[in-house]
């Protein structure tokens, strides 16, 4: 640089600091004064003090470059620290973040030291802090089963009393389904072969059904027997079969048999079969077949 560059570099300085320090000061065109035309740029190795300073004109806008860090190293009462303030509503056409590098790698998250408003819609990648959530945030609706993973919620999780029956929706926990007959039936099968005493149709989740049978019958003669068994979906389910015999007097045999069954989600049809011994009619009065949905 010659010394007319530094002449007139000063020369603009001084014009400034007194366009900014007078009241009713003159404007100067500086880039005439320093020699150059409208487009120039000026390298300035060092620093400029200015009491204020404007970029841009109305309509025209203008850009202004910090390449490096923008402080405010002045101190207020007790030497405390005075942050960079922005005096009007700011617009950022990037990303904020924090540190050298973006992203969540480094240990510097970026850190909003008030409370914090957001007029639109917020989108977060994980939600970690405790206490954030809770039903006054939530809208009616807001969080559905679909919403929920599954063994997410214990019986840890509820407060007591959290969860009331005037909160769970009909048939949400639990559903039951029952044929009950009073007509007196009756049977020749035996063998592999049943008749059906009782039926229901259910349309469940994948669940658990919880079913039981109960009723009494006879048979037409002394130590004959009445067989009775679950059959889920046309299938016998083995450890349900159960028997009993008149013996040797009158009367009338109790007839009983339960079962939990897996059951995958569907319509689902369970019956209750009933046979004889060969030969021998046997007969069914009041019984009832019960089935219950067992929910999560």
């Amino acid at each position: 640089m010659n010394k007319k560059f530094f002449y007139s570099l000063a020369v603009a300085g001084v014009s400034l600091i007194t366009c900014v320090g007078i009241v009713y000061a003159a404007t100067y065109d500086v880039t005439s004064i320093m020699g150059g035309t409208d487009g120039d740029f000026y390298d300035l190795q060092g620093t400029m003090m200015f009491d204020s300073i404007k970029v841009g004109r109305q309509g025209e806008g203008g850009v202004t470059f910090f390449n490096g860090t923008i402080v405010n190293n002045t101190t207020g009462t007790g030497d405390s620290d005075l942050p960079v303030t922005f005096g009007d509503n700011v617009r950022i056409d990037g990303r904020i973040y924090r540190g050298a590098t973006a992203g969540t790698g480094d240990t510097m998250p970026l850190i909003v030291n008030d409370n914090m408003e957001v007029i639109g819609s917020l989108t977060i990648g994980s939600l970690a802090s405790a206490d954030v959530v809770d039903t006054t945030n939530l809208v009616d609706s807001a969080i559905t089963t679909a919403k929920i993973a599954d063994g997410t919620i214990a019986t840890a999780d509820l407060a007591d009393s959290a969860v009331s029956s005037a909160k769970i929706l009909s048939g949400a926990v639990t559903q039951a389904v029952e044929d009950s007959q009073t007509q007196t039936q009756t049977t020749t099968l035996s063998g592999g072969n049943y008749d059906t005493a009782a039926e229901l149709d259910i349309a469940t989740d994948d669940s658990n059904l919880f079913c039981t049978f109960s009723g009494y019958g006879t048979t037409d003669a002394i130590n004959q027997s009445i067989r009775i068994a679950i059959l889920l979906d046309e299938e016998v389910v083995l450890r349900t079969l159960r028997r009993a015999t008149m013996g040797e007097g009158e009367g009338q045999v109790i007839l009983s048999t339960s079962a939990i069954l897996d059951v995958s989600a569907g319509n689902h049809t369970v019956k209750l079969g009933w046979n004889t011994d060969v030969g021998a009619t046997a007969s069914l009065y009041v019984y009832t077949l019960d089935c219950i949905e067992l929910k999560k």
